[in-house]
């Protein structure tokens, strides 16, 4: 390499760096614009056409609707979560639910169930007259006074939530405006590296981001409905608002017990023993398992990975690379695979003479 050549090289990669310095708080968000924005696409392009190919008006319009669909709901869920969890917290401090003779009612209602259990009934009757009441609820009310605390904090996670959110539509209106030119040149950047065989990656990794989200989605709508039915049949009020909770934290990859479990303890500790039995069994075996089974089929179907590289791909891209990993891990996976099958087929096979 000539002095130039050199010099050019060592300011490109200075450059890199100082981009990487500045942009890295903002990759989150800007993958997700990214990611977004290719599911999306499609829309994106009809709404193009009704707009008679203004790409000005057609960006607005599908951001307007991005917004509505993503921004809104997050922020009334957060809202309603907050509101319903203070007025949770302040019935069960006022009518007495953890009190110590609330306690020993509930208490003996659940060893006279337990007693009428086969075979573990009698055991478990002697585990329960073993336990100390008064620790039982010394603990419980820590725990109610935790969610004070938890609220707290609660509010600046959803305002930072909400300003990611919002650079992520600030970001998705100019991929949309500027969507096509950006695709060319990076055809043309990828044509220049490896010529046909790296710009023909950019199919499989559209059809891999778009299988990923769908996959995602759908079980997560999924676990969504099936914990908020499991919730409304014990019989807890804000069953559909938990429901569309456990549907977005499993979209994130976020452990569903998060939002059912407590309300087993909820139930338990207020002497709904069945509804509480019912509802860990109904979580644990249906919700729980649910997940496992939808999202790898629906990714493995819409590209072409076997079952087993999904599971990895997203369980070690959330590890790797947080919550954006969950299709990035995948996309990565997907691309090796593709390069790995042309690889093999390009070998000629062996004759044996």
């Amino acid at each position: 390499m000539t002095r130039q050549q050199w010099a050019l090289f060592v300011l490109t990669g200075l450059l890199l760096w100082g981009a990487w310095l500045v942009l890295g708080p903002f990759l989150p968000a800007i993958g997700w614009a990214a990611v977004l924005a290719l599911v999306s696409w499609p829309i994106h392009e009809k709404i193009y056409l009704q707009f008679n190919k203004q790409a000005l008006w057609a960006a607005a319009a599908m951001t307007a609707l991005l917004s509505l669909a993503v921004i809104l709901p997050v922020a009334l869920i957060a809202t309603g979560l907050a509101r319903d969890a203070v007025t949770t917290y302040q019935t069960v401090q006022t009518d007495g639910t953890l009190s110590l003779d609330s306690l020993k009612a509930n208490y003996s209602a659940l060893g006279g169930a337990a007693a009428r259990l086969p075979v573990v009934g009698g055991p478990l009757q002697d585990f329960l007259r073993g336990i100390d009441l008064v620790q039982i609820q010394g603990w419980l009310q820590a725990s109610a006074g935790r969610v004070l605390s938890f609220l707290a904090n609660a509010g600046q996670t959803v305002s930072q939530a909400l300003i990611t959110l919002g650079l992520i539509i600030f970001t998705i209106f100019f991929l949309y405006l500027s969507g096509r030119d950006l695709v060319h040149q990076i055809r043309q950047v990828l044509q220049q590296l490896g010529g046909e065989p790296l710009v023909s990656l950019l199919e499989p990794l559209a059809a891999t981001v778009q299988a990923v989200v769908l996959g995602l989605v759908v079980t997560g709508a999924a676990q969504g409905l099936l914990a908020g039915l499991g919730l409304w049949v014990a019989g807890i009020k804000i069953a559909l608002l938990l429901g569309v909770l456990a549907a977005l934290l499993s979209i994130l990859q976020i452990p569903t017990p998060v939002v059912w479990f407590p309300c087993v303890v909820y139930l338990a500790v207020n002497g709904e023993i069945w509804p509480s039995i019912a509802l860990f069994l109904w979580g644990a075996i249906v919700v729980g398992t649910i997940d496992n089974i939808l999202k790898p089929i629906f990714i493995s179907q819409g590209t072409g990975i076997p079952i087993l590289l999904v599971f990895f791909g997203v369980l070690g891209g959330l590890l790797a690379f947080g919550t954006l990993g969950i299709v990035l891990g995948p996309v990565i996976l997907s691309l090796l695979l593709t390069l790995w099958r042309r690889w093999t087929t390009a070998i000629p096979k062996r004759v044996d003479e």
